[in-house]
């Protein structure tokens, strides 16, 4: 479990809001007090507001639950109106309430700020609480207003049901998180539909009821729709549940309210008042509801599979220790500290390895420096700004510096509502001499409106919340067709999401697995991939492009560990991907978010989940053979390498950084190999870009260059793709040979590293990805 928090609970009288409050106790959080935005005076009435944010229907019911509940209840007017329509949220000063008391017109405030001027006062009041929890499950519109809000106030944005219906479940259907909710003991009761195939019979019936469950589900996959009410299909209304009905419930009639119909069908109640039925003592103490809460699992079926083969593994097959080759020390191939090396392609630029100007200063003040010239360098240079950084690689001589350096890079990238995607690694005396920190980032100069962004800072069982200023992914469109996608993922670490804790045996459903050596390294292992795989589910991802695994050096065999990782790799390949999409419509997809339905002009639905898969072998031909169009597992691997570094965030063991592609072909040419040299070529999409990853293996017991090594790899890689007419490219270079910046040279990132091996085990000199844009 991790740190208690002291939470504001966000309640609109609807089910979600109460759900999500009941897994925050089941967590060890504390509920001290409830929040609710209500309709202004003046605009009090029968008609409900229809808000972007917030529910107002049943709103004169709520003032009874300051009679009901535990904890107190702060109620706030809401002022304004959706000024701002985007999926994302960034919040400006013209959309916040004035303090100074300036009025301006009602319509001209951001609806969405009037939750801070209510979250102040009930901090004023609990000084205590550090956290606010929403039912936001898959709308982003919600969710990142909530979160902007929340981390205005330094307050711990919570979302437990996030992403609810791809999560494991023991019988997956559309209704699952209804069923739940119905265990506990939930009784929400619907007060307004507004569907196909839904009318005014279904009004005061309890939600979580099985016939009213079959009803809903019947009616969604005939009309469309979300089962959950995700997409305002229906709005309900807590009457009774566990913990916060100790003393009573509700007991609404239709005597004690009307029917309004509204335009396309809705319906909806208002009320006048409603009874309190009072609880006797022992009814009210019933707390055996924690037992019936059902957590999700840690794993999907699918890792839990991976995880075991990868523990059986390790009891059948030991390797024997191996000594290896020492960092060796060589000519260097790159710029001075004070010139920017720039690549540049046809539609991204690459600014690589950007260090301060100056040596020898701490790591926030070269950070600060390292901003100022990355300000000059897309200004003058470029004429791009910080918003087209789409990923950035973070190298730090020592962890022990990654809050001071984080705190620099976030105030260079607060512009906006989504940061670069990055992976953070330290390197140590990898580094050159002086430098503690150096940067290299991928510019895209592809339109910003046809990216798509996961910027997840809530917590919740799905991944983790960001733990710096960084997106999860970011797709940047290929090229004319802005369906096919390259996604970049950020750098993924074995954290608990429920707990932001890295992973341990323990916290495993199934309790303890037998003791064996590195066996937190597997689960580590296994827990970080599927963080990067379910990033990719919910990105559209069908096939990775390559991936690398970051291993911390340590007293263990690296080898062992290189191995354990490769092996995840192509065990996750080889047996398919069948979990996370227990969905049965469209509509309860992670890929589904209501905002593109219903405020997004040019939204269109997209596959299905149980159509969509991750590895999708359809979208993979292997070029050399007779093989293509696979629909098996097993058929072909992306690219993979193992790098071994000084340390990662957060104490972890491993870290998953992977290259997706989404909505698009991919051509894997077979691999070749020549003196040393290793190289698989794929082509994505009609060519319009190519990737060569190239593993490099030299005789130790000779000095060899390895930059004459390098380019005599990129010289067979160029032969290898002249069917592409295309030469030069963006290069990435994971080498075990420390770095000198003296010379000029190799336009390259470099990740200077401990040990590199391939997916066979291999161990290489260097390992290095090629990008060449047609």
């Amino acid at each position: 479990m991790g740190r208690q928090l002291h939470v504001i609970g966000l309640i609109s009288g609807g089910k979600d809001s109460f759900f999500s409050l009941l897994h925050c106790i089941a967590n060890g959080h504390t509920i001290t007090a409830l929040a609710n935005l209500s309709p202004p005076s003046h605009a009090l009435g029968d008609d409900d507001l229809n808000s972007f944010m917030y529910q107002t229907v049943g709103h004169t019911l709520i003032p009874l639950y300051s009679l009901l509940l535990p904890v107190p209840l702060y109620r706030q007017e809401i002022s304004g109106t959706a000024l701002d329509q985007a999926k994302e949220y960034h919040a400006t000063p013209e959309d916040q309430l004035p303090r100074d008391g300036t009025i301006r017109a009602a319509d001209a405030y951001e609806e969405t700020e009037s939750m801070m001027a209510l979250l102040h006062r009930i901090k004023s009041h609990h000084q205590e609480v550090n956290a606010v929890c929403s039912g936001a499950i898959l709308s982003s519109y919600q969710r990142t207003r909530i979160e902007s809000v929340a981390l205005r106030m330094q307050l711990t944005p919570l979302a437990p049901l996030w992403q609810y219906p791809v999560l494991p479940s023991p019988a997956p259907r559309p209704d699952g998180l209804l069923e739940d909710m119905a265990a506990v003991g939930l009784d929400a009761r619907i007060i307004k539909v507004a569907s196909g195939g839904l009318d005014e019979d279904l009004l005061l019936r309890n939600v979580c009821a099985e016939a009213t469950r079959r009803i809903l589900t019947k009616a969604m996959k005939r009309f469309g729709g979300s089962v959950l009410g995700e997409g305002g299909e229906f709005e309900t209304f807590v009457v009774d549940g566990p913990e916060f009905f100790s003393k009573g419930v509700l007991d609404i009639k239709e005597q004690d309210g009307k029917i309004i119909q509204g335009g396309g069908g809705e319906a909806w109640m208002t009320f006048a008042g409603s009874v309190i039925k009072w609880k006797d003592g022992e009814q009210g103490k019933e707390r055996n509801w924690l037992g019936k809460l059902r957590i999700p699992d840690l794993l999907d079926m699918a890792f839990k599979r991976l995880l075991d083969a990868l523990d059986n593994e390790a009891r059948c097959n030991k390797l024997p220790p191996i000594s290896l080759p020492t960092i060796l020390s060589i000519p260097g191939r790159y710029k001075r500290l004070d010139q920017s090396n720039i690549s540049t392609g046809k539609h991204t630029v690459r600014i690589v390895n950007m260090c301060a100007p100056s040596k020898g200063d701490g790591a926030d003040k070269q950070m600060h420096m390292i901003g100022h010239k990355l300000t000059c360098t897309l200004g003058q240079e470029l004429q791009q700004s910080f918003h087209d950084i789409v990923f950035a690689t973070i190298l730090l001589r020592s962890m022990d510096d990654f809050h001071a350096v984080n705190q620099v890079y976030s105030a260079i990238f607060s512009s906006g509502p989504n940061p670069p995607a990055r992976v953070t690694v330290a390197c140590a005396d990898g580094l050159p001499d002086g430098v503690n920190v150096m940067i290299s980032f991928i510019v895209s100069q592809r339109s910003r409106i046809l990216r798509e962004y996961l910027h997840v800072q809530s917590m919740s069982y799905w991944t983790p919340a960001n733990i710096g200023p960084y997106s999860q992914a970011i797709s940047v469109p290929l090229g004319v067709d802005d369906k096919s996608k390259i996604v970049y993922v950020a750098g993924q670490i074995p954290l608990v999401p429920a707990a932001m804790e890295i992973v341990h045996r323990d916290l495993l459903a199934d309790g303890p697995a037998p003791s064996t050596k590195n066996g937190g390294f597997r689960l580590q292992t296994t827990l970080a991939l599927q963080h990067l795989w379910r990033i990719g589910k919910a990105m559209c991802v069908g096939w990775w492009i390559g991936a690398v695994a970051f291993l911390v050096s340590g007293k263990d065999d690296p080898r062992q560990k290189a191995r354990t990782t490769a092996l995840a790799w192509k065990m996750i390949h080889e047996q398919g991907d069948d979990a996370g999409s227990p969905s049965e419509t469209d509509t309860d997809a992670p890929d589904f978010d209501v905002w593109e339905q219903y405020h997004n002009k040019s939204w269109e639905p997209v596959a299905r989940d149980e159509d969509r898969t991750l590895p999708d072998f359809s979208q993979v031909s292997v070029v050399g053979t007779n093989r293509s169009g696979f629909d098996h597992a097993g058929s072909a691997i992306p690219p993979f390498f193992a790098v071994e570094v000084e340390q990662l965030p957060r104490e972890s063991e491993v870290e998953w950084q992977g290259l997706g592609l989404s909505q698009s072909s991919l051509k894997l040419f077979e691999t070749v190999s020549e003196n040393g040299i290793t190289i698989t070529v794929c082509s994505v999409g009609s060519n319009e870009t190519v990737f060569g990853f190239i593993g490099l293996s030299m005789e130790t017991a000779i000095q060899v260059d390895l930059a004459a090594q390098i380019q005599h790899a990129l010289a067979i890689l160029y032969k290898r793709c002249e069917i592409f007419g295309s030469i030069g490219g963006h290069q990435t270079i994971y080498t075990t040979h420390k770095i000198d910046p003296s010379d000029d040279g190799l336009n390259a990132q470099s990740v200077p590293c401990k040990s590199v091996w391939n997916i066979d085990g291999e161990s290489l000199d260097a390992a290095m990805i090629v990008e060449f844009e047609l």
